[in-house]
This record gives structure tokens, sequence and C-alpha cells, in this order.
């Protein structure tokens, strides 16, 4: 099996002319979005898609599997022209289901919440349980960092309070920029997954710790799957990639325990009847 890495200027093409026609190759796409995947710094290499995809691709000898760096954007634009990319991890919902082909679930997570500092805990009490809808109605003076969409139903009350022109609602660029503010009390909270609150809890040693408060404006819990585009290739990839988790289903405790090093015992906890559910579904 070989593996190769490329890092690609959004200046240039993405793909050259027929580097992707190989039906024997693919072109794993990651993107900058630590821990989701961590492409530098002290944890390079162990977010929870760098791990699933290193498993995955261990057990797909038969292809030859290269590695490239790009955007969530791109991704979208490659699915579209049907380029032989795949995704180690992406969200199972019906809107993606028209631009890719999804594997059986590789593992499943919370979903996106509301991320605050612990100590603010004691003055949002009686906002449980907890909306976003209600935090923009109770705490007008607070402000929330916002660098993306964050799925069905946070986004639709993004998008109803004008979230783009909101003075209470900032747009940052990155996801490390918005948890700096966050430490620095430059915004009062944002959104995002449990994970994301453990590992910028370490990687910017925060005293005050930022915690993750599910939201009813979503389902609790997502299924994360393997992702290739709706094509024929891309089916029969899928296929290739469901019976190595049918076949194998020590992978599955092999990408938990790559998934659990970035959760709390307490979402550990709660994912142990979804897990055990969807072990039963293979």
């Amino acid at each position: 099996m070989k593996f190769r890495i490329f890092i690609i200027a959004s200046l240039f093409p993405l793909f050259a002319p027929g580097q992707t026609k190989d039906p024997q190759v693919i072109t794993w796409m990651r993107w900058d979005d630590p821990p989701i995947f961590i492409l530098q710094g002290p944890y390079q290499g162990q977010g929870l898609l760098d791990i699933t995809e290193k498993i995955i691709t261990k057990k797909l000898p038969q292809y030859s599997h290269d590695s490239l760096v790009s955007t969530v954007q791109r991704v979208l634009v490659e699915a579209e022209k049907g380029t032989h990319a795949c995704n180690a991890g992406w969200l199972d919902t019906p809107e993606w289901h028209k631009l890719f082909y999804f594997s059986k679930p590789v593992f499943v997570i919370p979903s996106n919440g509301i991320l605050l500092k612990k100590s603010k805990l004691e003055e949002i009490q009686s906002l449980e349980p907890y909306s976003l809808q209600k935090f923009l109605n109770k705490k007008q003076i607070w402000k929330l960092g916002v660098g993306r969409l964050y799925g069905v139903g946070i986004d639709e009350v993004l998008v109803k309070n004008q979230y783009q022109k909101n003075p209470k609602i900032i747009t940052i660029s990155t996801s490390l920029k918005v948890h700096q503010m966050l430490q620095s009390d430059r915004i009062q909270y944002t959104l995002g997954y449990p994970f994301e609150a453990v590992y910028y809890n370490e990687y910017l040693n925060a005293k005050d710790r930022v915690v993750h408060l599910p939201l009813t404006d979503n389902k609790p819990i997502v299924d994360v799957v393997v992702a290739c585009p709706r094509n024929e290739w891309g089916k029969s990839v899928i296929d290739q990639v469901n019976k190595v988790l049918k076949n194998n289903p020590e992978i599955l405790d092999e990408i938990r325990k790559g998934v659990d090093r970035w959760l709390t015992s307490e979402d550990q906890k709660r994912l142990e009847k979804p897990r055990k559910e969807m072990r039963e579904n293979y």
C-alpha cells in the first residue's frame, strides 16, 4: 500500500488533469480543524479523523492512498465533480446524500452545542433546557462567536437571527481564534462539539475550562461515516469500506479509542447506549 501526502495552495487547481482517473487510487481529503484533523503542533496526527483514516486505509491494500490538505468547501466542489476523493469522516444527513455515498457509521459523537467557560454555568442555570434562541434572547449583552455553520437546527436559528449582521454574533475566521477570544472574554460563548472544548482546554492550558452544553435545537447524537462521491467509483469504494468494517469489528474499537482521547468521561458515558446501538446495527 502506498501512501503520499500533498498540501495544495488555494491559488492552484486542486487536482491536475488526469491525476485522479486511476480507479485504484483514493485521495483522502483533509482540512485543518483540530481535533478532527490535527495537521501541526504537539498533537499532530492524533485527531479523530487522522486516526480513522489511518485505520481504514490499512485495511484497503488493494488501493493506493493519497492524502490531500484542502478545505471543507473544496471537498464539496470535488464531490460535485465526481473526483476520486473520499473523506474519512462526514455527517450522514439527507442533504449530503445528494453528493456522497456513505458507509455504515464508523463512530458516533455528541452534537454541536454551546461552549462556554465553566465559571459561567451559574449564570445560565435558569435557561435550562438550553436552546440557542434562549441564549440570544436572555443573554443580550453576551457575544456569540461563530466560525462556520453547525448543522440542522442550529443553522436555522443563526439565519433567523441574521448572524452575519447581528451585533451580538461575531464571525471569527478559525476555531483557534474563537477559543482564544473565549479565554480572553472577548466573547462569552461559541458553538461546537465537546471534543473541541477538550482539545483547546489542553492546547491553551486553560485554567477556566470550557464545557459543552447540549442544545434542544438539534439531535443529541450524530453518526460519522466515510464519504465518497456519488458515482459508480464512489459506490465501489464504500462497498469495500463496509466490507472491511463488517469483517473486522475490532476496527470500531480502535477508532473509538481515538475518539475517546478527546472526550470527557461524562461524554463517553453519554455515548454508551448509542455506541451499543451502532454495533448492533452492523
